[in-house]
């Protein structure tokens, strides 16, 4: 019994190996230099929103960055809002900032669909992703290509 479940799953590694190097075969460099792209217009939009939120924590009057960490652990969870005595211009800050936050990733979102659909198709792309993933040869290209285009 031992054996033959030793046996199913030495099958089943090779089955699943053999699968991550179709998709390494299938996936083509323009597909690797597409995916770089679409990444990296992902990354603009996430890697803006850090500064983005720090701005707004330095304009607004009585607001520190520590004071906005504590709200974030807090958020919506009124027991804890009221243990760290949150004021309701903060509350209101910080749902402001979070709605900051999710427009950004909305927006990160609706670029990598419409780039993946436009530039690669969703097969490819889920393809390439997946190849990147799991394949190092074909993930040192894509990084090979990420620190081109940077």
């Amino acid at each position: 019994m031992m054996k033959r479940k030793l046996m199913n799953g030495m099958l089943a590694l090779v089955l699943v190996a053999g699968f991550v190097n179709v998709y390494a075969q299938d996936v083509t460099d323009e597909d690797v230099k597409n995916y770089a792209i679409i990444e990296l217009a992902k990354n603009s939009i996430i890697d803006g929103i850090s500064p983005l939120v720090n701005e707004m924590i330095e304009k607004q009057e009585g607001m520190t960055g520590q004071r906005y960490q504590e709200l974030q652990g807090a958020a919506g969870d009124a027991g804890k809002l009221a243990g760290i005595e949150a004021q309701e211009w903060e509350i209101k800050f910080y749902e402001l900032v979070d709605k900051q936050i999710e427009k950004k990733k909305s927006a990160a979102t609706d670029v990598v669909k419409l780039l993946a659909s436009n530039a690669m198709g969703a097969a490819s792309y889920k393809a390439t992703k997946a190849a990147v993933d799991s394949d190092p040869a074909i993930k040192a290209k894509f990084e090979g290509y990420l620190a081109a285009f940077k």
